[in-house]
């Protein structure tokens, strides 16, 4: 731990010696670093106390993790896996891969032989544009967030005086590809109608073998097709309550509340070092209790009877898990779903429902049906959030429904969804004045 002695001039300015223990040397003698810093003079002792042991606390850091203290000698490439190494405690371990990814595939070998004070905002920029024809809108976002993030720590440990990143301007595919995709409140119900309508689908030919051992050739055959109980169970808690996919996977019957409605979220399901498995959910604000529709208990009480039976049908050969309840969301021999399956079924239910709104243009009219966008299923979160904002919730439970740390984090998500929520809003006002001019 840092030593912190405050020294007051006859000046009247005050500023904080600082020792730093940095180990010991071969004969054993300690080392130390010493520094000064001069502290906000117009500040309280104790608020000039506590930005004193900050900076402290960060040079530690620094040392710790070996970090030069000139900017002008160390190079990128150390100092960005320095960085990485210093978040890797503070972040999931999915995050972390993702960072360490995004380092190797292009940005070290873009930025090699660059010293850290030397990168400036057009080298930002020109790096982005080399991503443009590669990569998606959200993945050139991914490398520019590790990019200011290796930055915005360069800065708070006064090795560069500004972040190169701050103002640097996105590729123009970026910036038109900043929308969020997601349902629309009256694609929302389509969406939901879509869950109960069964499609007629074509099967190819193909072989199979018998009891005996024997292959046989089946031909192509149509049948009729409907959606899953557990997958109907599924997109209505990622709509109605807006949990992301690792969320949902992690749930157990034992989360739910029946009697009072309402879905514990504690835990999710993500990449972790052994593979996937659980870990904690992404904030502390993401371990929440979460209130689903009267319309939703059906629903899982008709799930939860199929899910017994057919635990039972299994017997010994059930390979799910048996603690609280066991998994809500399973494979056929009751494993936990596996982390890609929920967004292959949706994708392929996505195009299966739009190819019979072409094919049945007047059942479609009449029934009030049209296609719907292919959105990722992340996008059902999003439109649980455009419905409640449509159904005039306030901000501040869409934001704890969703388990983001602050209402703001909401805003900042949602903004461009929720403009068509005011030109409601401004429909309703031209409504008022007309009825009451």
């Amino acid at each position: 731990m840092a030593s912190l002695k405050r020294v007051e001039h006859k000046s009247g300015r005050v500023v904080y010696r600082i020792v730093i223990c940095m180990g010991y040397d071969k004969q054993g003698n300690k080392v130390v670093k010493n520094l000064t810093y001069s502290v906000n003079q117009s500040a309280t002792p104790k608020q000039q106390e506590k930005e004193a042991l900050k900076y402290a606390m960060d040079m530690e850091d620094k040392i710790k993790y070996g970090y030069d203290f000139d900017a002008e000698k160390i190079s990128f490439e150390d100092f960005a896996y320095k960085w990485l190494e210093s978040v890797k405690d503070n972040i999931a371990y999915g995050t972390y891969t993702n960072y360490q990814h995004f380092l190797e595939s292009r940005i070290i070998p873009y930025f090699k032989g660059f010293k850290l004070a030397h990168i400036k905002t057009p080298h930002i920029e020109a790096f982005l544009k080399t991503l443009v024809d590669d990569y998606s809108a959200g993945t050139i976002r991914g490398y520019a967030n590790v990019l200011s993030g290796i930055f915005k720590t360069a800065k708070r440990w006064s090795m560069i005086d500004n972040n190169p990143c701050q103002d640097a301007r996105k590729p123009k595919k970026v910036q038109e590809e900043q929308d969020i995709k997601f349902f629309t409140p009256e694609q929302s119900l389509m969406f939901l109608k879509s869950l109960n309508m069964s499609y007629v689908v074509t099967c190819k030919g193909h072989e199979r073998v018998d009891d005996t051992g024997k292959p046989y050739y089946v031909k192509e055959y149509t049948e009729a097709c409907t959606v899953p109980t557990q997958y109907k169970v599924f997109f209505n808690l990622s709509l109605f309550c807006g949990f992301r996919k690792g969320e949902t996977l992690a749930l157990h019957w034992d989360d739910i509340d029946f009697s009072n409605k309402e879905i514990s979220i504690a835990k999710s399901v993500g990449k972790t070092e052994s593979g996937f498995d659980y870990k904690e959910p992404k904030t502390q604000t993401s371990i929440r209790t979460v209130p689903f529709p009267e319309e939703v208990i059906a629903l899982l009480k008709q799930y939860h009877i199929e899910y017994i039976q057919e635990r039972f049908r299994h017997g010994t050969a059930w390979q799910g898990d048996l603690e609280h309840g066991g998994n809500i969301f399973i494979q056929s021999d009751g494993k936990r779903m596996g982390h890609t399956t929920p967004y292959q079924y949706f994708v392929k239910h996505l195009h299966r429902y739009n190819e019979w709104v072409k094919s049945n243009p007047v059942k479609a009219k009449a029934e009030g049906l049209e296609e719907l966008p292919i959105i990722p299923l992340h996008g059902l979160r999003h439109s649980c959030a455009t419905l409640l904002n449509y159904l005039e919730v306030n901000i501040i439970d869409i934001s704890k429904i969703l388990g983001h740390s602050t209402p703001s984090t909401t805003m900042n998500i949602y903004a461009h969804s929720f403009e068509e929520q005011k030109r409601v809003a401004s429909n309703k006002i031209d409504e008022f004045l007309r009825k009451n001019a």
